[in-house]
């Protein structure tokens, strides 16, 4: 079994959710927690965004250096701030750091949608979408280097984040691995729900659509085309069959339908 960190350290990019997650984890597990920035904001006597007013970000980086350093054994659950792995002195403190570092990884979308949220931050305020983008394909590598476990995010609420990493420290050693391959399905697994009810979002403007224009509802020759077009696309693969194509489309064009006629009370 692996021992529990006296210190859990969790890092990501910025809206990934870690003092959210950090938070959730403190309560289930009955400890205490401390977020870095809240931290620094404490130290300077100054909020984040004033940080970077007057110091720049180069300023910023050198308070939270001194309070990585001092939270690296604090007894509890520590949320670092999203630009943590930008300064070579705290990359140096964070692989030798005594705590266990848990990369909590989302996405772009993911991200974005949370900081919109949030409000927006003073890198954000800064950087153009491109730049953003960039910065994070910049900084992955780099969480990735440090974490000593990753636990994807995507579609997950903040509990159930928290139980999937406190649950680490309950597993044996080899079911780690297995552990963190289930937290990538079901981050996999929400995001195709979350398409899939994309998707019936769309299909309520087909039904206003061809309400208005008087098109029937059923289009069989379009259904065969496009199960014809999937099959092609994919017949390369092994895992994506004729069969399963066939079942899944079944599925979603049966449950569209039914809607479409729910909808224009056919």
């Amino acid at each position: 079994m692996i021992k529990e960190p006296d210190t859990l350290m969790l890092i990501g990019f910025m809206g990934a959710g870690k003092t959210t997650v950090g938070k959730e984890i403190a309560r289930q597990h009955h400890s205490k927690f401390v977020d870095i920035d809240s931290e620094i904001e404490r130290a300077a006597g100054k909020s984040i965004a004033e940080i970077f007013e007057e110091r720049g970000e180069a300023g910023f980086r050198e308070l939270e250096t001194k309070v990585l350093n001092n939270v690296q054994t604090f007894d509890g659950v520590v949320a670092t701030g999203g630009g943590v792995v930008e300064r070579p002195e705290n990359l140096e403190i964070l692989r030798h750091s005594p705590a266990t570092i848990i990369y909590l990884h989302g996405n772009l979308e993911s991200t974005i949608g949370r900081l919109i949220l949030e409000g927006q931050r003073p890198l954000l305020q800064e950087k153009s979408t491109a730049e953003f983008f960039a910065l994070w394909q910049e900084r992955d590598p780099k969480y990735e280097e440090v974490a000593n476990f990753t636990v994807e995010t995507v579609g997950k609420t903040p509990a159930r984040i928290a139980a999937e990493i406190i649950a680490l420290f309950s597993a044996n050693e080899d079911e780690l691995a297995l552990l963190q391959l289930r937290s990538q399905i079901d981050a996999f697994d929400r995001q195709i729900f979350k398409i899939i009810s994309e998707r019936f979002q769309i299909v309520e403007a087909v039904a206003r659509y061809k309400e208005k224009f008087g098109i029937p509802t059923i289009q069989q020759d379009r259904m065969l085309k496009l199960r014809k077009e999937l099959k092609s696309d994919f017949s390369t693969s092994v895992d994506i069959t004729d069969d399963m194509i066939d079942g899944i489309m079944t599925i979603l064009m049966q449950a569209a339908i039914d809607k479409e006629n729910r909808q224009l009370n056919r």
